[in-house]
């Protein structure tokens, strides 16, 4: 009976997680919209993990996906502070 309140705050906590990057994706979306005037059905965002101090997204372009990056590529990547919500940094996709 000791495990249901771990599992409990297991799945709380889960859920917390999922509504945070929820917002996050959508504030990115947003900037691509904004500053690349990209619809929206012409993207995906995705997280992707790295030992660093922000979160690193990728914005892929939807007609490139699948496709090996290349130097005129429009697909990129973003640097996202998940603390202050916001954009840091804009980098090619890697």
């Amino acid at each position: 009976m000791a495990l249901r309140p771990f599992v409990f705050v297991a799945a709380i906590s889960l859920a917390a997680l999922a509504v945070g990057s929820n917002s996050d994706i959508a504030v990115i979306s947003q900037y691509v919209i904004s500053h690349k005037s990209w619809p929206a059905k012409v993207f995906r965002v995705e997280r992707k993990e790295c030992d660093c101090a922000y979160a690193l997204y990728r914005i892929i372009y939807l007609p490139e996906d699948g496709k090996l990056p290349a130097a005129n590529s429009k697909s990129f990547a973003v640097y996202y502070d998940e603390q202050r919500h916001r954009i840091v940094k804009e980098t090619p996709f890697q």
